[in-house]
């Protein structure tokens, strides 16, 4: 009877110190909607990106206005904006890698 209860307790405390279990599901769950989440932001930073492109830099700076306040650059000069969108590409890229998510789509 002892070896049973020191077999269970032993047991219990293993799954327990491991995150084995339902804690394990959540974690997942969480990471595939944090992997959504950048690869929302990546689409989004994609499309602006090809708006800032393909706008001459005079109406940029006119249409800067006219477009919403993003959260990828604070700029309304064009090489700038640029710059900006690049280095928060690559900062989502490896937040991306950091969770271990595998289909980063590619544009």
């Amino acid at each position: 009877m002892k070896k049973i209860l020191l077999t269970l307790g032993a047991l219990s405390a293993a799954i327990l110190l491991t995150g084995c279990g339902e804690k394990s599901f959540l974690m997942n769950a969480n990471i595939d909607a944090e992997c959504n989440r950048i690869n929302k932001n990546l689409l989004q930073l994609q499309v602006f990106h090809d708006k800032v492109e393909n706008m001459s830099a005079f109406h940029l700076e006119e249409a800067a206005v006219a477009l919403q306040k993003t959260r990828f650059t604070t700029s309304n000069n064009k090489p700038e904006m640029l710059r900006d969108m690049a280095k928060r590409k690559f900062e989502l890229e490896a937040e991306y890698q950091k969770y271990g998510c595998d289909n980063l789509e590619k544009q």
